[in-house]
């Protein structure tokens, strides 16, 4: 095989094959699921890195809530606002392939300064020009840019870490506690942001955003593992032989396709939804929403939101490796987000919408552990952080699906758009449903995570 020998993926197979039996160290009781919890965060280097990536995903939260507030102020063209999206897209699915290649080779703990302290960079300089009273449309795209760039060269190391600090046997309790972290902050820092728009603007969104990063920086230095993998390929290999090698592997291991197809389904559609979100609070959701103006009842959706990925996490962690048919998960857990975006298109009243968003936001920490634990135990260490950074460059089509989510809406109007972008998404996941057994069954005893029999690369 092409950068990894037979007997190192064996080796590893065996690993993830013993985490993921039944007879692992991973906790099968409630109560015993809560002290494994308990016991990583006993651990000092996984607890730093838990409140890092808290203080992360608050500032990426309030920093991007920022920006597409700052340009539903500067402009009322959805196309305009969903190039912000675009733009972020782009940056990341054309550098997500090398920020694998690049995490796979190298410290993933410095990865992660680095790009932290670029995203805070970012962030006071868009603090200062809000200030000013200098923030221009094309300051604000170029900042996204910036901002998306970032993110997409420490993205991958973001998840593989996690295994680099707990191993195998303690991952999926592990990546459950990141989701949770991960689902609520990325909506609570927009709730907060919401709150801290219509209390003091736009500014202290950034300002935040940034002494966050700066604060998760500095409790990633005191972390002592670097997380590099043991026998990465070294640098004579080029980049392009690396994402080739990954290419291959994908297409031995077919299911992988599968498993990334609901992520698919619901970012090149259901992604309407971030677009058109504070659209609805500021213009349409005034029924009934008790006096508040469009940036407080922003506030509360993405507050509502971040409390249904709160309880779905709990949730999530309480089950621990009871939650076996992860395939199934997959699937099941884009149906509540499609169908509850379906509720909030024809939502007349608020308060339906924010329990829309409550419902949709459970369904988020159960994609994400169930897809994280497939891609960290199926794939092997020397891949990992590829084959992550092809899950990250899927999850950005939610923000290309922006641009012709917003051209749609300018076209028909926002609720029939959103009705669109969800309805299509939801038949195809059925379908799934129906017809793609493989993944429906992944996780029980006869369609176990790990595959036992490594077959020969034929194009080696």
């Amino acid at each position: 095989m092409d950068g990894v020998s037979a007997s190192t993926l064996l080796k590893d197979v065996l690993v993830a094959q013993e985490a993921a039996s039944t007879n692992s160290a991973e906790p099968l009781g409630l109560r015993d699921t809560f002290r494994a919890a308990g016991d990583s965060f006993r651990d000092s280097s996984f607890a730093r890195y838990f409140w890092s990536n808290a203080l992360f995903f608050l500032g990426q939260g309030l920093i991007l809530q920022g920006a597409q507030w700052l340009l539903t102020d500067l402009t009322d063209s959805r196309v305009v606002i969903g190039l912000m999206g675009g733009i972020h897209a782009v940056v990341v699915i054309v550098l997500s392939p090398y920020a694998g290649v690049i995490s796979d080779r190298t410290a993933r703990r410095d990865l992660l300064i680095f790009g932290r302290f670029g995203l805070a960079a970012v962030a006071v300089s868009m603090g200062v020009l809000v200030l000013l009273g200098e923030a221009q449309v094309w300051i604000v795209l170029v900042a996204v840019g910036f901002e998306a760039g970032f993110l997409a060269l420490s993205q991958p190391a973001t998840q593989s870490y996690v295994y680099d600090l707990v191993g195998p046997r303690r991952l999926a309790t592990a990546v459950a506690l990141i989701a949770m972290v991960t689902g609520v902050l990325q909506f609570a820092g927009p709730a907060t942001g919401g709150i801290l728009i219509g209390a003091v603007g736009v500014q202290a969104t950034y300002l935040i955003g940034a002494a966050g990063f700066v604060v998760g920086c500095l409790l990633l230095f005191a972390i002592p593992i670097k997380g590099k993998t043991e026998g990465a390929i070294t640098s004579s290999i080029s980049f392009t032989t690396d994402i080739v090698e990954t290419v291959r592997h994908l297409r031995r291991d077919r299911l992988l396709i599968w498993v990334l197809m609901p992520a698919t389904f619901i970012t090149l559609f259901a992604g309407a939804i971030l677009l058109l979100r504070p659209i609805f609070a500021k213009e349409i959701l005034d029924a009934g929403s008790w006096g508040l103006d469009g940036a407080w009842r922003f506030g509360f959706l993405q507050g509502a939101f971040g409390l249904g990925s709160l309880v779905g996490s709990l949730v999530v962690v309480g089950l621990g490796d009871r939650l076996k048919l992860k395939g199934l998960t997959l699937l099941l857990a884009p149906l509540d987000w499609c169908g509850c975006m379906l509720v909030f298109a024809v939502s007349p009243w608020f308060a339906l919408s924010l329990t829309a968003e409550f419902f949709m936001g459970i369904s988020s920490p159960f994609w994400m552990v169930a897809m994280m634990t497939i891609l960290q135990i199926r794939v092997p260490a020397q891949l990992r952080s590829r084959v992550l950074a092809v899950y990250f460059m899927v999850l950005q089509f939610m923000q290309l699906n922006w641009v012709y989510s917003g051209a749609l809406a300018d076209a028909i109007g926002d609720r029939e758009a959103l009705f669109i972008m969800g309805a299509i998404p939801f038949g195809l996941l059925i379908l799934m449903l129906i017809f793609v057994r493989p993944l429906v069954t992944l996780g029980s005893e006869g369609n176990p995570l790990v595959t036992y029999k490594i077959e020969p690369d034929r194009e080696a």
